[in-house]
């Protein structure tokens, strides 16, 4: 039987578990200005999804236009959002434990067989499957103010669009392809 790599089914049956917007290609991006955090995705993050399943950076709405990891990718009108209350991120640690599996499919008829040393084994019983294995982990960030990100996006969207395809960067993003980092899970393999 073929095997089947779709990130749009990945993403769909991933969806179903609740963990946010599952990312085909979630590994950082080598294009990213080299003064971009190394530890890669952050709460106000804004960017859009890739065709191929990942998510490119466009500019982080919680730092200054003069920002390194901004510089030049902001708009000309760009004002940070401010006023966001310390903490601003609330971490969980272990919210996913070793060797965590996440599986999701159109049935719930999937089956796992671990063996010590050994690896994996899976076995799928119907067309379309999705399977995470998170062998260290997971850690979550989330903002604590969702609220604050998600007003200041409603009221700045408009204007990002028109920069982003507009003549100085010519980004053709559709409507509703934009979002805005509010929280992430992250591992260190999977």
């Amino acid at each position: 039987m073929a095997r089947q790599y779709d990130p749009k089914v990945y993403v769909r049956l991933m969806s179903t578990l609740g963990h946010g917007y599952p990312l085909w290609l979630p590994d950082y991006d080598p294009n990213l200005p080299p003064t971009y955090p190394k530890g890669g995705t952050r709460v106000g993050d804004l960017g859009y999804l890739t065709d191929e399943g990942g998510f490119e950076y466009l500019f982080n709405v919680c730092t200054d236009a003069n920002d390194p990891s901004n510089s030049g990718r902001v708009p000309p009108d760009f004002v940070p959002l401010t006023g966001i209350p310390e903490p601003a991120v609330e971490k969980q640690s272990e919210m996913h434990e070793k060797n965590k599996v996440l599986t999701a499919s159109s049935e719930r008829h999937i089956r796992l067989k671990f063996e010590a040393g050994r690896g994996y084994e899976f076995t799928c019983l119907v067309s379309q499957a999705a399977i995470l294995v998170l062998p260290e982990g997971a850690e979550r960030y989330d903002s604590v103010f969702p609220h604050l990100l998600e007003e200041y996006a409603a009221a700045n969207a408009h204007s990002w669009y028109k920069y982003l395809n507009g003549p100085a960067q010519q980004r053709q993003i559709c409507n509703g392809m934009l979002y805005l980092v509010t929280g992430f899970d992250k591992c260190p393999s999977w």
